[in-house]
């Protein structure tokens, strides 16, 4: 119940399906492996090859067992030392003047 089939007409076309659902997983095993995972653009774990086995990630050579699932992969990756670091944004206007001419005056930059 929680597994499917997608027949496509060729690889663009499979790696465009992926693209759209973001597994947690994606094995490539095609004759030319490295370019066509090199396409692919949203996933959690990306094994390549035949001897990139997805058990491998998960269990032995894999650098993460934590990967984003349920399409989340279009945003966000697996568990890593950034997810425990804090962004902080700031700035400093000392110069009003200069700054509102900066932007245009409209609050846009």
């Amino acid at each position: 119940q929680k597994g499917f089939a997608v027949l496509v007409g060729d690889i663009a076309e499979a790696v465009r399906v992926s693209d759209r659902i973001a597994p947690e997983h994606l094995e490539i095993q095609t004759a030319d492996a490295q370019a066509v995972g090199e396409s692919c653009a949203n996933y959690g774990g990306l094994f390549i090859g035949a001897h990139a086995a997805e058990v491998l990630g998960d269990y032995g050579a894999g650098p993460n067992h934590v990967l984003p699932t349920a399409g989340t992969g279009k945003y966000t990756g697996g568990l890593s030392v950034h997810t425990f670091l804090r962004q902080r944004t700031w700035m400093r206007i000392d110069d009003l003047v200069a700054a509102q001419r900066q932007g245009g005056g409209s609050g846009g930059g």
